[in-house]
């Protein structure tokens, strides 16, 4: 009786651990930030102080803050956005 509940026991532990290191990803929308906090993922991913986003996630946080007009001579210089035409 001892064995069986300490079995079950570990059983349930290892499922909590397992549960516990399975992160849910919430899908990123860059709508969701501010046009600071973006510019700082931007700028993280570049200079390597960050997390590091996927092609995917950097593709929207230049889409959003373009289509805000926010930083664009900052996106223009690191090369994530086209130079302006003359």
């Amino acid at each position: 009786m001892v064995a069986a509940r300490q079995e079950n026991l570990h059983t349930q532990v290892a499922v909590e651990e397992n549960m516990m290191t399975q992160t849910k990803r919430e899908p990123f929308n860059a709508g969701d930030f501010s046009s600071r906090k973006l510019m700082e993922l931007v700028s993280g991913d570049r200079d390597g102080n960050r997390l590091t986003l996927d092609q995917e996630a950097l593709d929207a946080v230049v889409s959003e803050l373009a289509s805000r007009r926010h930083y664009l001579r900052e996106l223009r210089d690191r090369g994530l956005l086209a130079p302006r035409a003359s």
